[in-house]
């Protein structure tokens, strides 16, 4: 009985530790006619942070992923950051609108949760921003009536259940205390689990 305890406790304690972690904050120098590093992998959620170091340049996109938003900022002694919130995975390119072949940069953002897929149907849902503050964004690739978001704390305690009504759906967590979320999406057998942070 003791070993099955322990067991459980293990693995409950691998499983917490998994889910801790966070959306991260990656940045981006810009100097020297360059974005360093130029190119990079991350995950819906995170934020690209560009940093002025010298000279006088713009963080401007290109090309991003159908939803994305696309940006235009100035980098220079009077703008010395730019913060970016992906929120859709795909892949994004990026130039300095003045010194435009000379410094193009790109990165590649990967959705924030693995689905699992029980069913041929499948359901991808994104949530972001995360950290997340006043709301949280639920978006789903594809909708039917019958898809449900269950929102609990890490201890299993259920906080939120809601019908989702649309692809894209607001969820009000203004009054919400600090800390990491787990969610469900279901839709009849099929469910995609992830997790997400209030700051």
């Amino acid at each position: 009985m003791k070993n099955k305890i322990i067991k459980k406790t293990l693995l409950l304690g691998g499983i917490m530790l998994s889910l801790l972690s966070q959306a991260t904050v990656i940045t981006v120098t810009v100097a020297n006619f360059s974005f360093s590093p130029a190119s990079f992998t991350a995950v819906v959620g995170d934020t690209v942070k560009w940093v002025w170091s010298a000279g006088t340049h713009t963080t401007t996109s290109t090309s991003v992923p159908a939803g994305a938003n696309t940006w235009n900022n100035p980098m220079n002694s009077s703008n010395t950051t730019f913060e970016y919130i992906i929120t859709t995975p795909g892949n994004y390119n990026y130039w300095c609108a003045i010194h435009t072949t000379m410094m193009e940069a790109s990165f590649t953002a990967n959705p924030n949760s693995v689905p699992v897929i029980t069913d041929s149907n499948k359901v991808v849902a994104f949530v972001f921003p995360n950290p997340a503050n006043a709301q949280l964004t639920v978006k789903l690739s594809n909708y039917t009536p019958d898809n449900e978001l269950v929102i609990t704390d890490m201890l299993g305690k259920e906080i939120d259940r809601t019908t989702l009504k649309s692809t894209s759906n607001i969820i009000d967590i203004s009054g919400w205390q600090k800390g990491v979320y787990l969610y469900t999406v279901r839709r009849n057998t099929e469910v995609m689990k992830g997790k997400f942070e209030i700051q």
